[in-house]
């Protein structure tokens, strides 16, 4: 019998729980923060402001930061061939 197929007489959603639990309470903290961080901001970058939810902010910061440490990780691995 396979790990990835639920027994017989398992209720689904608990199989799917019990593999995915982590998943599950990353989502459900990621909802937490974005209703607890939903206030508008201002932020100024160079002559530019712009008003938005903290929650967008922070997600696009987010977004910058992997990219850069992709990028960064992409051209060390090409650099140590």
């Amino acid at each position: 019998m396979s790990t990835d197929t639920p027994a017989r007489g398992t209720n689904p959603v608990v199989a799917f729980l019990q593999r995915r639990w982590l998943s599950v309470l990353l989502v459900v903290l990621a909802l937490v923060f974005v209703v607890q961080n939903r206030h508008e901001v201002r932020i100024n970058l160079l002559a530019t402001t712009v008003t938005t939810p903290l929650w967008v902010a922070l997600t696009a910061m987010l977004v910058v930061g992997l990219a850069a440490g992709t990028f960064r990780i992409r051209r060390a691995s090409r650099r140590d061939r």
